[in-house]
Formats: C-alpha cells, sequence, structure tokens
C-alpha cells in the first residue's frame, strides 16, 4: 500500500508540474495576420520576433527570456506575440524589408493595425526586456 500511495503522490507532482510549465509559457501565434486579427479583437499589442534558426542570440532569447515568469506573464497579458523567420516565409522577408532588419534577433512591436511602436535589435536579459515590454505598453496607452 505505501508504494502505491508513494506512486500517487509522484504522479500528482509530475501533473501539477507539467500543468505550471505549461501554464507559464509565451503564447505564441504562428501567423502574422491571425496575430493582429486576434490583437484587434482581443485589444492587445503585437510583438513580432524576427529570427533564423542560425542564430546563437535568438536561440538564447528563446530559453533565457521567453521562459523567464515575468516576462511570459506581461506577453501573455499584453500582446500577441508571433515569431517569424525571414529566411523561410515570404511573410517575414517582407516584413524583415519593410522594417529594416539586418541583425537578429529583431524584435517589432505594433498596434493592432500593424503600425509600428517600437523596435528593438539584439538580445536583452530578462529584466531589460520587462522593461521594454513596459515602455511599449506605456506608449501605446494601454
Amino acid at each position: 500500500m505505501e508504494g502505491a500511495m508513494k506512486r500517487i503522490v509522484i504522479a500528482a507532482a509530475a501533473v501539477a508540474w507539467a500543468a505550471n510549465v505549461w501554464a507559464e509559457s509565451v503564447r505564441w501565434e504562428s501567423n502574422y495576420d491571425d496575430a493582429l486579427r486576434k490583437a484587434k479583437q482581443e485589444k492587445k499589442l503585437v510583438m513580432v520576433d524576427v529570427y533564423t534558426d542560425w542564430c546563437g542570440w535568438c536561440k538564447k532569447l528563446d530559453r533565457d527570456v521567453y521562459t523567464d515568469r515575468q516576462v511570459v506573464e506581461k506577453l501573455n497579458k499584453n500582446f500577441i506575440a508571433v515569431k517569424i523567420n525571414p529566411e523561410r516565409s515570404a511573410t517575414g522577408k517582407k516584413l524583415a524589408k519593410e522594417f529594416g532588419v539586418r541583425g537578429y534577433p529583431n524584435i517589432i512591436f505594433l498596434d493592432a493595425t500593424g503600425k509600428k511602436l517600437h523596435q528593438q535589435p539584439g538580445y536583452r536579459p530578462a529584466p531589460a526586456f520587462c522593461e521594454v515590454l513596459d515602455e511599449v505598453v506605456r506608449k501605446a496607452g494601454q
């Protein structure tokens, strides 16, 4: 009986941990146009992460910043987030050209109509990234 109880406790802990991890991740949209539509519906801003597969700083951003609890909370509360690779997507290539992207990562913040509010080239650690998110929200008046 003791072994069965131990397995139940371990299983419950694993489920709670998995639910917590899932709840703490950025909700990414996969399509730019869908992100704009969703932003209009939910009255949110849009964050476009322009990245490439070979970019080390992009991977560090994914690993260290987009997993930070404060960053995740701020993004999910105020933004529709979308990742775009200009080397794999015609939309990404068009956006990179339109916004003058010359290096990666390059984060572009837009209102729900697609108007640029701020552009953040390069990597920022989580605390500095949170400051950028707060500033964009203030600037947008949300």
